[in-house]
């Protein structure tokens, strides 16, 4: 069990892929995560909704997750409740991210949107039927049911400098 760097992809493969997943991703920021963050990625120019303004807040989180999955929006949270299946649903899951941050220092916070902002946030079809949990030190879990065969990959993601990204294998 090691962590690699994620694999140099070909000009080729970069363009399937942008082909495949390139749709600028519309968002929903829950409470948790605050109206600071949803006004912070619409000044960045992403399309962005805070609960509160679509009448949300204090609402039970089935009703925002199901909100999310209408209106075709990663959900952007500090709950780390969306992660669970049985409540949330991974063939209605319209792509979760758990943020840290929630209490303590806003630095892990800032990184990994700013990590978000730049890197995954251009795509929007790659976080359909994906809940990533992203932990304090950087590391992201990422599951994602497949739609064609109803199971779960998982895959852990550290990301470094100069866009390097190093991925946990167990060997």
């Amino acid at each position: 069990m090691s962590w690699q760097r994620f694999r140099d992809i070909s000009k080729a493969e970069r363009d399937a892929f942008e082909k495949e997943f390139r749709k600028k991703s519309r968002f929903l920021v829950d409470e948790s995560l605050g109206p600071e963050a949803a006004r912070v990625l619409k000044q960045l120019g992403w399309n962005t909704v805070y609960v509160g303004d679509v009448g949300l807040n204090g609402r039970d989180d089935t009703d925002v997750y199901s909100f999310a999955w209408k209106e075709d929006r990663v959900l952007l949270t500090h709950d780390t409740d969306f992660l669970d299946d049985a409540r949330f649903p991974p063939n209605r899951n319209p792509g979760v991210i758990v943020f840290p941050g929630a209490s303590g220092s806003p630095a892990p916070l800032e990184r990994e949107m700013a990590r978000l902002h730049v890197s995954l946030a251009p795509y929007r079809e790659i976080h359909r039927y994906t809940k990533t949990h992203v932990g304090s030190d950087g590391e992201w879990t990422v599951k994602r049911w497949e739609k064609d065969t109803s199971d779960h990959t998982y895959a852990r993601l550290r990301f470094g400098r100069r866009a390097r990204i190093d991925v946990w294998h167990d060997e």
